[in-house]
């Protein structure tokens, strides 16, 4: 305590923010699957199943397992990190010749740069996509009678190599045409019987291919920029926008972008119109286009403004439509390998890469074989981290009869389903589960069998939320799983012994209640405290929290001060701990005894932790005593 002479206040301050329980709000999962759109080979953080359909596009019948399970994940809370699996799956082009660009960080590393176009979603999606590049157009039209224009190629661009005073540049029906001047006039004759300003109900007028859409449906005529007004350069604006020819539809506009490569927003952010492009269009990629590319007079755009003198015209895109119509070349490949799965899985394995806390089976591949790979690839992920936990169910077919097949007895489901986790190795970072649910798929129309590992996986966020990360998911309290029409196997008493003695956790529907999971064992193997849900999530949360804690001492001295500090905010953190019921009794050692002068001089600095974690009650043993009238309650109890 500070000394004082004389009366006065003395005003201290105490830090008791370090109990604050981590981990508990934003509890993530991981999966990888195929999917219709969407980053391929990049990890993507999703928070609900709007923005998984955003992302990465509705189920198709391939990846509707996989898709169901994450959704069902993303059902009790969770956020989920997905990987789109690289399968033979390409990104329409231009040219039509298809190219893999996996993701942004792709396109600017060079992948598909080289094409004029390219469809940002590897998938057939991107076949429908046509981009229209177009400035103001015209500056004049032209009205021919008698000899009217082609009708045929109401749309194109034609330029006039033989004239020397002016380009044609679209043709807007039979009679009339607009073209942009050069180094003279356009004149009256020669069958032409009127000449007059280009006007923006002519823009309005021109068709954009045989998509049914004028240049009205993609905005107003474009002018010049204020920034172009600046330097004294004109017409530099320019309109890009993506149609879907298979419903014909802009679905994306981008208006008054610039051909300046400086060009800015009066709010000083970039306007030029392919890097526009290439930073938030949400359906293409934009290469630096050259002078063959455009119908254009002078100049080929992408110069600064400065580039092109003071005095001079902007460059010119005259209504640059795509050529030889929509982007084409994309293709699917939902059908993933057993090796293309693996390699997803690895992306989550980096601890710096991302931060996940549950890992994703997700649903069976075509064999029991390529299920249980995929099964082990899940394993591997927590495994190698040590930081999360996976979550795996049996393969489909241990439980459910394929088409026209034999049907399976209970004895043989719980049989191939202990069959199948046999070869999952014994681990606390693994949770295997009996159970296999029938659900409806919305997207298809149908019901689908799925395993339930998002569903236990879920159980645990639900869990975290209404109580800790330590208190088991299981039960009829907190275990009840969420859309279920049936289970494919509904083990009983006997079955239920068996699969807990293989660590296997069942999932069971009892008369009368929905399904529950009804069991909290890890895959460990051999007794431990490691081997139920709880605890292995208990130390998880609370390693969790040291290394957040040692990170804040590296580079600080190793003192008693710092010593102290350390112990002190762990300390308070295990007692908050203690008072929500997660150990019964804890320690930190911190001090001179395990941090010596030789510890010291080699920059170490050593703190352990002892904890007793509360353990979930497995087994109830109860006794029902019936005793005469007149025996005494204390003489049958003994007390």
């Amino acid at each position: 305590m500070a000394s004082q002479v004389s009366p006065g206040v003395v005003i201290r301050e105490r830090d008791l923010s370090t109990g604050v329980i981590t981990g508990v709000s934003a509890l993530r999962g991981a999966i990888a699957s195929t999917f219709t759109k969407g980053p391929v080979g990049k990890i993507v953080n999703i928070g609900s199943e709007r923005e998984l359909i955003s992302t990465f596009g509705a189920p198709a019948e391939e990846n509707a397992s996989d898709w169901l399970v994450a959704s069902e994940f993303l059902r009790y809370g969770g956020q989920l990190s997905v990987v789109r699996a690289v399968t033979s799956v390409t990104n329409a082009t231009q040219d039509g010749s298809g190219v893999l660009i996996g993701s942004k960080e792709d396109y600017e590393a060079g992948a598909g740069s080289s094409e004029e176009f390219a469809a940002r979603d590897a998938g057939t999606l991107g076949n429908n996509l046509r981009v229209v590049v177009v400035d103001k157009v015209a500056d004049k039209k032209l009205t021919k009678t008698g000899h009217g224009f082609d009708a045929t190629a109401i749309g194109t661009t034609i330029n006039d190599g033989a004239t020397s005073d002016h380009v044609i540049t679209v043709i807007i029906d039979a009679n009339t045409i607009g073209i942009k001047e050069g180094g003279g006039t356009a004149q009256a004759g020669n069958g032409i019987t009127a000449v007059a300003d280009f006007t923006a109900s002519d823009w309005n007028a021109i068709p954009i291919a045989s998509t049914g859409l004028t240049y009205k449906n993609i905005g107003p005529r474009p002018g010049t920029s204020a920034y172009a007004s600046e330097s004294n350069l004109s017409a530099d604006e320019v309109h890009v926008a993506v149609i879907d020819e298979s419903t014909n539809t802009v679905v994306e506009r981008m208006l008054y972008l610039s051909k300046l490569s400086d060009g800015k927003s009066p709010e000083g952010s970039s306007t030029y119109w392919q890097s526009y492009v290439n930073e938030f269009s949400g359906y293409i990629y934009a290469a630096e286009l050259g002078a063959g590319d455009y119908t254009s007079t002078g100049e080929v755009p992408g110069g600064t403004a400065a580039s092109y003198g003071a005095t001079a015209s902007a460059p010119e895109i005259l209504a640059y439509v795509t050529t030889g119509g929509a982007l084409s070349g994309g293709t699917d490949d939902y059908v993933y390998t057993a090796g293309e799965i693996q390699t997803a899985y690895t992306l989550f394995q980096d601890t710096e890469e991302t931060t996940i806390d549950f890992v994703l089976m997700g649903g069976s591949m075509a064999s029991e074989s390529d299920t249980l790979s995929k099964a082990g690839a899940a394993a591997a992920v927590a495994n190698t981290r040590k930081d999360c936990i996976a979550f795996i169910s049996p393969f489909n077919g241990n439980q459910v009869a394929t088409s026209g097949g034999t049907a399976l007895t209970p004895a043989l489901q719980l049989s191939n389903t202990i069959d199948f986790f046999s070869s999952i190795g014994s681990s606390s970072y693994v949770v295997k589960d009996s159970g296999i649910k029938y659900v409806y798929d919305r997207f298809s129309d149908k019901y689908r069998y799925i395993g339930c590992n998002g569903d236990i996986a879920g159980l645990c966020v639900s869990t975290s939320s209404i109580s800790d990360d330590w208190i088991s998911p299981a039960g009829t309290s907190r275990g009840g799983l969420q859309n279920v029409v049936k289970l494919a196997f509904n083990p009983n008493k006997a079955a239920r012994d068996d699969l807990y003695t293989a660590a296997i956790n069942p999932v069971v529907a009892f008369a009368g209640s929905g399904p529950v999971l009804f069991g909290d064992k890890t895959a460990l193997a051999s007794p431990s405290a490691f081997d139920r849900i709880n605890v292995r999530r208990l130390f998880l949360n609370i390693e969790k929290r040291i290394k957040g804690l040692a990170e804040g001492v590296l580079f600080e001295q190793n003192d008693s001060i710092t010593r102290s500090g350390f112990n002190a905010a762990l300390s308070g953190y295990l007692s908050e701990i203690q008072a929500r019921r997660g150990v019964t009794d804890y320690l930190v050692v911190c001090d001179d005894s395990n941090n010596t002068g030789e510890v010291i001089d080699r920059n170490e600095f050593v703190a352990e932790i002892f904890v007793k974690p509360t353990r979930s009650i497995n087994y109830v043993t109860v006794t029902v005593t019936a005793t005469k009238s007149g025996v005494s309650f204390q003489e049958v109890v003994g007390r």
